[in-house]
């Protein structure tokens, strides 16, 4: 007996050549090798003896056996090596020097899979045959594996498994089904399953105990064949844990609602402090010019009138935040849905890009509902902030819609619906985006406190305002679709009352105008009344203002007149060119003119958007009128000095 693989023999394949001619032998070893592409443990015996001796040592993964050997025939060999359990599947390709269909027959009956003459053999076929042999028997053990492997599962499986024959009796039980029913396998064998089999559906069931509560029970059931009949398994989940689970989380539902706020205070903080530089810069500056003129036919009452409505605005906007720090009291009170989300218009739109369209399609028969303002203005921060966000940098558009609904005759069946919803008649806000849209597996979670498909930092934010929604007694539907947005639907109950509405006083100390020499002051704000009153204060104290409304219009100002411009005054954030790059358009200009920012941001924030080079001066919105006479005064008086 000789050894002719070249590989380790862990890890080859074993192949034993049995048979009496060495000729024979050597040719079939030089066809394999030369044939094999994996690694090969040949060995080669004469007798049969030898080889059973061999096979007793170590059990090869395929045999080439010849018929006739010098101790025995082929076929005993066969049916000794059969006896050998460890060995029943080895794979045995059988070859005899001439055809003879009885030899052939027994052999077949023996377990030999192929059986072939010897002249007919070629390098090629012989090698593919054999191949085909390992193939089937690696095959066969993977099977005896994966079968040892579902056994296992089927007896550590924490789910109870139970078959069942068509007549209705059990025909297997695993230890998880015998716990549940409290029954030994040979109790429940043979034994009526006793519930109710529909194929294909999960349903709940409980099994009653003599001495114990009873146990409730997920079952569901699918059609298999079990010894070559057909039966139904049973999978039974017991639900006692998951029962336990969810009435913990309904006790802790409310207390979820009112989980930290620190996130949304820094959502609230960024959404509105660009709102500020549109209301309290005007509040202030308004302010400031009335205390300056006021007699009792001055224009200035035009200045008091929008004083009132930025100052009502602004002093909510206030109120918000110190509700959400915990500084300050809820207010409620009956409130015009359709007047306040009119008020709220400039608000919002301060809150997203101006790349992305917001709509209002507000109903004018709309009752009152009761609420706090502070409250509702930041359900619609967070939806609006929320929609801009699920847009992105593309192009979109956020519809808001006031209307009456009925409850009880609106189809909801297509919403996630957080809430009760208010009986009969309500006033409904509908706020609609064209944004990337949410998948259905994750709208429940998105009113969980940390919860976020954004960027980290975030996640607080909607549920926060199902707090909100809550505190008014309202429910919250939604249903979103992945590619085409996201719908929001709020359902507040109406109020018997009026709408009221507060107004904060705002009082701001006078001091004495002065006079600089007139020469031009370049203003450059997307928002118009931040231009106006920048205007009118510049004008009062002498200097003629030069205004533009974004980056590109201040740059071909600033180029007509840089000769006469003593002072650029420039806003942050600005569409086609903001403050940043304007700034350096100006110093490409002119680099000894002074530049001054404003913004309603903090000026660490804001500088990030400047070469610090470029700026003369930072001032932070809102600021009083004389805090920019002063800055002004200061800056054109040290450019005069750095021209002389």
């Amino acid at each position: 007996m000789r050894n002719q693989g070249s590989q380790p023999q862990g890890a080859s394949i074993r192949l034993f050549i049995i048979d009496s001619s060495p000729t024979d032998r050597s040719t079939y070893i030089q066809w394999i090798q030369h044939a094999a592409s994996i690694p090969l443990d040949i060995q080669e015996m004469e007798t049969g003896a030898q080889a059973l001796e061999a096979c007793a040592n170590m059990s090869p993964q395929c045999i080439l056996l010849d018929y006739q050997l010098p101790d025995m025939t082929g076929l005993d060999f066969l049916s000794t090596l059969r006896g050998s359990h460890s060995l029943s599947d080895t794979p045995v390709i059988f070859l005899t020097g001439q055809a003879n269909e009885e030899i052939a027959a027994q052999a077949i009956k023996l377990g030999v899979g192929d059986f072939f003459i010897k002249n007919t053999l070629s390098e090629e076929f012989l090698w593919r045959h054999i191949q085909q042999a390992i193939d089937q028997l690696t095959t066969l053990h993977r099977l005896h594996a994966l079968e040892r492997q579902s056994n296992t599962i089927l007896q550590s499986s924490f789910d109870g498994l139970v078959v069942v024959g068509t007549n209705g009796l059990i025909r297997f039980t695993n230890p998880a089904a015998e716990h549940l029913f409290q029954q030994t396998a040979e109790e429940l064998l043979a034994s009526p399953f006793g519930y109710p089999i529909v194929p294909g559906q999960t349903s709940e069931i409980t099994i009653g105990h003599q001495h114990k509560p009873s146990t409730p029970v997920e079952m569901r059931v699918v059609p298999i064949e079990w010894d070559n009949e057909p039966a139904w398994l049973t999978s039974l989940r017991d639900l006692t844990e998951r029962r336990k689970a969810e009435e913990e989380r309904q006790r802790h539902e409310t207390e979820r609602q009112y989980a930290q706020k620190l996130e949304s205070l820094g959502v609230l903080a960024g959404g509105i402090a660009h709102d500020f530089n549109n209301l309290l810069m005007a509040i202030v500056a308004r302010a400031g010019l009335a205390l300056r003129s006021l007699s009792p036919e001055s224009p200035a009452r035009n200045h008091l009138h929008i004083i009132e409505k930025s100052g009502l605005r602004g002093g909510e906007l206030a109120n918000q935040m110190l509700t959400f720090a915990g500084q300050t009291q809820l207010v409620f009170q009956p409130i015009d849905l359709q007047q306040f989300l009119k008020d709220s218009q400039s608000f919002l739109r301060s809150t997203i890009p101006r790349r992305i369209t917001l709509t209002f399609n507000l109903a004018s028969d709309l009752s009152a509902i009761y609420g706090d303002r502070s409250q509702l203005r930041q359900l619609l921060m967070n939806i609006v902030t929320n929609a801009a966000e699920a847009i992105g940098d593309q192009d979109g558009t956020i519809c808001v819609n006031t209307s009456t609904l009925d409850t009880s005759t609106q189809d909801f069946s297509q919403y996630h619906i957080m809430g009760d919803l208010p009986c009969g008649p309500c006033a409904s806000l509908n706020i609609q985006d064209t944004g990337k849209g949410i998948k259905p597996e994750l709208i429940p979670k998105i009113f969980d406190p940390f919860f976020s498909t954004k960027f980290p930092g975030r996640g607080l934010g909607l549920a926060t305002l199902l707090g909100l929604v809550h505190g008014h007694g309202a429910a919250v539907a939604v249903r979103s679709q992945v590619g085409h947005g996201t719908e929001f639907w709020f359902m507040f109950p109406s109020s018997k009352k009026p709408s009221t509405q507060r107004s904060p006083s705002v009082t701001l100390p006078m001091k004495p105008s002065i006079n600089p020499t007139p020469t031009k002051i370049l203003v450059v704000d997307d928002e118009e009344e931040v231009r106006t009153a920048c205007s009118l204060i510049l004008n009062e104290i002498g200097f003629d203002a030069l205004v533009a409304q974004d980056g590109k219009a201040g740059s071909h100002l600033f180029e007509q007149y840089q000769d006469e411009i003593a002072l650029v005054f420039l806003d942050l954030t600005m569409p086609n060119l903001d403050g940043g790059k304007l700034a350096e358009v100006i110093r490409g200009l002119n680099p000894h003119v002074p530049i001054l920012v404003s913004s309603g941001y903090a000026e660490e924030e804001a500088m990030k958007h400047f070469d610090q080079s470029t700026i003369s001066a930072f001032i932070q919105k809102p600021f009083q009128v004389e805090i920019l006479i002063a800055k002004i005064q200061e800056l054109t008086s040290a450019g005069k000095q750095d021209k002389t």
